[in-house]
């Protein structure tokens, strides 16, 4: 097959793009920057690059199935050597480990010859982490050496929404223990949920759902903060929803906990993305801000905007489409979340608004 045809065939120039950016400098070792002037690299996105300051970059990473990813670079290459190899549990992607049990991989160029497909000879399996090892040279002769991490992908992501969102943390009384602030998601089908994300834009941090089988009507609820005791905040994998026993866990609903020291939503202003991680496609939205002296500026345009041209929320990107939680006739209290009133069915394409939303008197409203 002729590589056009490839390219035209996927459509890959309509596919999704997850931006890698934010390299943090390395030294490997004195002598070996002073004879070639190279140095190793580490993105935050967890990419390590040994290259020199002639070398191509690398400016996007899509992944376009269970063996194929897109990868972009500043300057036309040509790919030398390529393959995959499995990633153990917490293990980040390594130069050093190239040669340890390797996937062969085969790279297509594009007609620009910026961009490789490169495709593997094996499937990446769901809920496995592998990392993708290339050496790739530009006309001149600079070469770049790079170990990009990814995940196994998942074919069957189901179309999920935000429906209730607490952005405030719960004292309770006297003696009682406090309880973290929290989104609840429910799924419009069936599927699995590894490769989703909940993306909070105020303090910048991604939740990344596990590999667990929902059906269509399930409903999650992520608890983004230990608050309460750690021994009560039990994540629900299996069919069991009772483990859970903290004050906002449910038997109704599948309860899953995330272990940060910080409150991750702001209480006043903030967007939120339920976002496929693979493709960076959002999935669905949720902006909200306070009218009040004290409250942070409403800043989420770009995150938004975003949202926006996935067709996942109504714009305008600015505070304009948010919703208003402070509101004298429909406020948010810390016993009183965001709730969803307009619930759409999986077919339906219908961005969000901040007309699908209200304020509920019941602090636990959609059970």
């Amino acid at each position: 097959m002729k590589e056009e045809d490839f390219f035209e065939r996927n459509e890959i120039g309509a596919a999704s793009v997850v931006k890698y950016m934010m390299f943090a400098a390395i030294i490997v070792a004195a002598v070996l920057l002073c004879i070639c002037h190279a140095s190793c690299q580490l993105t935050s996105q967890g990419i390590q690059a040994f290259e020199s300051e002639e070398s191509p970059q690398i400016k996007n990473v899509s992944i376009l199935n269970a063996s194929s990813i897109e990868v972009d670079f500043t300057k036309e290459i040509s790919v030398q050597s390529a393959s995959v190899s499995l990633l153990d549990k917490g293990q980040k992607a390594s130069l050093e480990m190239a040669g340890i049990n390797p996937i062969k991989a085969n790279a297509v160029m594009s007609k620009d010859k910026k961009s490789a497909v490169y495709v593997f000879e094996e499937k990446a399996r769901l809920g496995e982490r592998y990392q993708l090892f290339s050496e790739i040279k530009d006309s001149g002769g600079n070469s770049l050496t790079f170990a990009l991490p990814f995940d196994g992908f998942n074919e069957r992501l189901p179309k999920c929404i935000l429906i209730e969102v607490q952005p405030s943390s719960y004292k309770g009384k006297k003696g009682v223990n406090p309880e973290s602030p929290y989104v609840v998601i429910k799924a419009l089908e069936d599927g699995n949920l590894f490769g989703m994300d909940l993306h909070c834009a105020a303090n910048k941090v991604d939740y990344s759902l596990p590999n667990i089988e929902v059906m269509a009507g399930d409903e999650i609820t992520l608890h983004l903060k230990f608050t309460a005791n750690e021994s009560d905040c039990v994540d629900e994998l299996g069919s069991d929803l009772s483990l859970a026993k903290s004050g906002r866990s449910s038997p109704s609903r599948r309860d899953l906990f995330f272990n940060v020291s910080t409150s991750t939503l702001n209480s006043k202003n903030d967007a939120l993305l339920l976002r496929d991680r693979n493709s960076n496609k959002i999935i669905d939205a949720l902006s909200y801000f306070r009218i009040d002296d004290n409250a942070t500026k409403w800043d989420f345009s770009q995150t938004i905007e975003k949202a926006v041209k996935d067709q996942a929320w109504t714009g305008p990107a600015s505070a304009e489409s948010a919703f208003l939680i402070n509101d004298p006739k429909n406020k948010c209290s810390s016993t009183k979340p965001l709730v969803r009133k307009n619930f759409p069915s999986a077919n339906q394409k219908k961005p969000s608004s901040k007309y699908d939303w209200t304020v509920s008197d019941n602090i636990y409203s959609s059970k």
